[in-house]
């Protein structure tokens, strides 16, 4: 029995770059369903977006962010 392809809401971990002025998400870099993985592609992000509004979310709830400058 073949299985549908799994979508991007089953992923709760998402990695996203926000705008400069902190209202939308510009890129999402990388969704997961495991925090560990969640939290490698978080580290990997803050390198290669330096300067950037970088967010790791689960669904709604904010895990860790870097703000440049805060």
């Amino acid at each position: 029995m073949r299985t549908s392809p799994e979508t991007i809401d089953e992923f709760p971990f998402h990695v996203e770059v926000w705008s400069l002025d902190d209202m939308r998400v510009d890129q999402t870099m990388a969704v997961a369903k495991h925090i560990g993985l969640a939290r490698a592609a978080y580290e990997e992000c803050l390198k290669a977006r330096e300067g950037r509004i970088v967010r790791l979310r689960n669904g709604a709830r904010v895990v860790d962010e870097f703000k440049p400058g805060s």
